[in-house]
């Protein structure tokens, strides 16, 4: 008569822990492949560089104030906000024509002779970035519940989507756009507060604490 072998109990556990160990990992695994086909492939473009994060950490301000989004002193005013209640004059100085098509600025649209970095305004997460054909690299910032900046007109971006960033980091180079020949050096600078676009002139005087 042959004899029968018994695996030991502590055998037996640790081919059970292996196993749940393998199913688990599968299911990690598949669950990020899922979460990335969710992307669009306009957002893919810079993704595969960091890491996919839903969550947005709120940001506590530790500065006194706004910054501007650049420091180079050769930088100027190509195209100023457009607001409704302006005079009908410097309206008209902030309509972008596109296509034959006049549309208002959302933004303050600067320009310079030469290549500058454009750096955060205040400290943030980098939520997204879109390479668009009209517009360029485009990086969204969002700094706390109510406040979102956007940089448009990017040449080369240095940051990632998830990418935690403090005020005064460079985010990228400014860069041409579609909408605007005056230089090759561009960058659209959009703020929002609570779902409205603002006026990024005015954005740079308001106080932190309104903004937490």
């Amino acid at each position: 008569m042959k004899r029968k072998y018994k695996l030991k109990k502590w055998v037996v556990m640790g081919i059970y822990v292996s196993l749940m160990v393998m199913v688990l990992s599968s299911a990690v695994v598949l669950n990020r492949l899922i979460k990335y086909a969710s992307y669009s492939d306009e957002t893919l473009s810079y993704v595969y560089r960091g890491i996919l994060d839903d969550s947005v950490p709120v940001v506590k301000y530790k500065t006194d104030k706004i910054i501007k989004p650049y420091e180079s002193e050769k930088v100027e005013v190509s195209k100023n906000y457009y607001d409704k209640d302006s005079d009908e004059a410097i309206q008209e100085k902030s309509l972008i024509l596109y296509q034959n098509t006049y549309m208002p600025n959302t933004g303050i649209l600067y320009k310079s002779d030469e290549e500058f970095d454009v750096v955060s305004v205040l400290d943030g997460t980098v939520t997204d970035i879109v390479a668009d054909e009209i517009m360029g690299n485009i990086v969204t910032v969002k700094h706390s519940n109510n406040l979102t900046t956007i940089y448009q007109s990017l040449n080369e971006v240095d940051v990632l989507i998830g990418d935690l960033i403090k005020q005064g980091d460079v985010i990228g180079s400014s860069g041409a756009n579609k909408i605007d020949s005056d230089s090759d050096y561009m960058l659209l600078f959009e703020v929002i507060i609570d779902g409205e676009y603002v006026n990024p002139d005015t954005f740079y005087n308001m106080k932190l604490e309104d903004l937490n």
